[in-house]
């Protein structure tokens, strides 16, 4: 993956990249809750602890920046990383 499709992966989940990680934005939170619902429809339990949790709840953004950050990952394999 050449920089500029990196960053391009970033932009789609909704993440920035900073000295210390990777941070969420709202966009990539939306995307993430989307996501979370899905699993908790499958009866992700993880899911559905979270998504009880306000939408303001510091975990409940965690959760998301994870779901965000597991994407990107798999998407830099796919690409030949």
């Amino acid at each position: 993956m050449n920089p500029e499709a990196r960053q391009e992966a970033l932009k789609r989940r909704g993440l920035t990249e900073t000295q210390d990680g990777f941070e969420l934005t709202v966009q990539g939170f939306q995307k993430a809750s989307r996501r979370a619902q899905d699993l908790r429809k499958h009866g992700d339990a993880e899911a559905v602890r979270t998504l009880a949790l306000s939408p303001e709840d510091p975990l409940r953004w965690e959760y998301c920046r994870c779901i965000q950050i597991e994407a990107f990952t798999a998407e830099a394999r796919a690409s030949g990383i």
